[in-house]
């Protein structure tokens, strides 16, 4: 029988990934909106003056900040999709992946956000980092715990 720690956990992290592809559909379908206060916390400088002063740049600014959007879409759905298939069964490999992938993830938007110094954002992103680590953390026993031979 599967723990209960595993039964809360991979539910968990699931939420956590159908909040990450969130997360990057706004990017990609509200950028200029989320960007805004990113660039005026780092610059000093408001985002309409910039847009103005250097049109070409500014959409440049755009257009990398939907990639990012993109990306964040799809390991979204890569943690959803994950969580609800082999997070679930306890698997090994979808703990470790689900760790390295959250790690590099949300401790690169947690540096992005001190950089940039957005109250917001950060605030948003350290939540997010935090809720995170408890469906890493709960089952991390009775999922490294078991023998590979177990079902």
């Amino acid at each position: 029988m599967q723990a209960s720690s595993v039964k809360i956990a991979w539910k968990l992290m699931l939420v956590m990934g159908i909040y990450t592809a969130i997360i990057g559909l706004l990017l990609i379908f509200q950028t200029k909106t989320l960007f805004a206060p990113d660039f005026t916390a780092f610059t000093a400088e408001s985002w309409s003056d910039f847009l103005a002063a250097s049109p070409k740049l500014a959409e440049l600014f755009i257009i990398m900040q939907r990639q990012v959007g993109a990306m964040t879409l799809i390991v979204g759905l890569f943690i959803t999709l994950m969580s609800w298939k082999s997070y679930s069964k306890a698997e090994k490999w979808a703990w470790y992946t689900l760790l390295v992938t959250g790690v590099i993830g949300w401790g690169s938007a947690v540096a992005y956000y001190v950089v940039v110094g957005e109250s917001i954002g950060r605030i948003m992103t350290i939540a997010g980092a935090v809720v995170f680590v408890i469906p890493i953390v709960l089952p991390a026993k009775a999922i490294l715990g078991k023998k590979a031979t177990e079902k």
